[in-house]
């Protein structure tokens, strides 16, 4: 492939994961985006007037075949935002799958694990999918996931208590490297204390937000510097992404302050400037080295031969020239066999022949 130089800072497609509690609003959040299209890998739609595909009865190998035949859709401008609702719920499909293909009860059937490793490379297609969707057809992803409680080894703190995806941790290591930006939705929760300062419990109003930044309780990320807390809508997270882009980049923006435990390096002095003894003065010179005895100062230095050059003389052959293996700037020499191109997204059915459904 061709190298493609860019320049950072552009405001492109976003891959995204959002994980919470059931009917925190995590598809209503979805149905939000720019002209979505619902993968309802499980039934959440409700009342919501968007377009999906029910996939709860489809088998894993079905729902890539409607993934690549809705791409059809993208390529054409009818949708703009892929929600695959969701993901948990793909990765029991992808298990079946794999049990299926090797004719096997579980995951621990298999030898020496290969039965996880294969389990994982089925979701690395999915990601790569994926990325087909944002790369190829300009189309924003949104992974949605359920929530659950797990108890976690602290290195400093011991065991403790965290919001994670409920997926296994190869597929959500997959799926959290991939993304830009992993939220988790929850109810915004008060402290309630008693008159001694002590905390008596957690108490919420109701209003449902977004945590963006990682935390001791739930885990988050996004790489786009971010408030830590926003609300749980799309157009408040498209926002904040457009100011983003906006600011200025300081990469000394998030340098840690020096800890109390550091010793502060000692200012170095500067150095005493020579005595100038006017705009002819010769630069002063360092004393000889013990055991040396210094040049005298009117020795010219002697004359050093010219470089060699590539050019021959009239008549001669031109000198060979090691080369380093990378093609030079802007040359038009032939290049090594490129790979195949992926394969075509197929034709959309036409409408009323079997497309997405309401």
């Amino acid at each position: 492939m061709a190298l493609k130089i860019q320049q950072g800072g552009q405001f492109e497609p976003i891959r995204m994961m959002l994980y919470g509690q059931n009917g925190i609003g995590k598809t209503t959040f979805g149905a939000g985006m720019p002209k979505p299209f619902i993968l309802a890998v499980e039934d959440g739609i409700g009342v919501m007037p968007v377009t999906y595909h029910r996939a709860s009865h489809e088998a894993y190998s079905e729902i890539v075949s409607d993934l690549l035949e809705v791409g059809a859709y993208f390529q054409r401008g009818e949708f703009q935002s892929l929600i695959i609702d969701s993901v948990d719920a793909l990765q029991s499909k992808i298990i079946e799958q794999v049990l299926r293909e090797h004719n096997k009860k579980s995951l621990n059937d298999f030898s020496y694990g290969k039965g996880y490793d294969l389990f994982k490379q089925k979701f690395e297609e999915f990601r790569n999918l994926m990325e087909r969707f944002r790369y190829e057809l300009n189309a924003n992803v949104l992974l949605i996931a359920q929530t659950e409680a797990r108890t976690i080894p602290d290195p400093i703190n011991g065991m403790r208590d965290i919001f994670t995806m409920r997926l296994d941790k190869r597929a959500a290591g997959v799926l959290r490297d991939w993304a830009d930006f992993v939220g988790f939705a929850q109810l915004k929760a008060f402290p309630i204390m008693d008159k001694d300062g002590k905390l008596l419990k957690m108490q919420t109003d109701g209003t449902r937000i977004l945590s963006t930044a990682p935390s001791a309780s739930f885990d988050a990320k996004n790489r786009f510097d971010l408030p830590p807390e926003l609300p749980l809508s799309w157009v408040a997270v498209e926002n904040a992404i457009k100011e983003a882009f906006k600011r200025p980049f300081d990469p000394a923006r998030f340098a840690q302050p020096q800890n109390a435990w550091s010793t502060p390096p000692a200012p170095v002095p500067p150095a005493p400037a020579p005595a100038s003894a006017g705009w002819g003065a010769s630069p002063a010179v360092p004393p000889a080295a013990p055991g040396y005895t210094a040049a005298p100062s009117n020795t010219a230095a002697p004359v050093q031969p010219a470089a060699p050059s590539n050019t021959a003389a009239p008549g001669q052959p031109t000198p060979s020239v090691q080369s380093s293996g990378w093609p030079a700037v802007g040359s038009t020499g032939p290049r090594p066999q490129q790979p195949a191109q992926p394969a075509s997204w197929p034709s959309a059915r036409p409408n009323g022949s079997g497309g997405p459904t309401m």
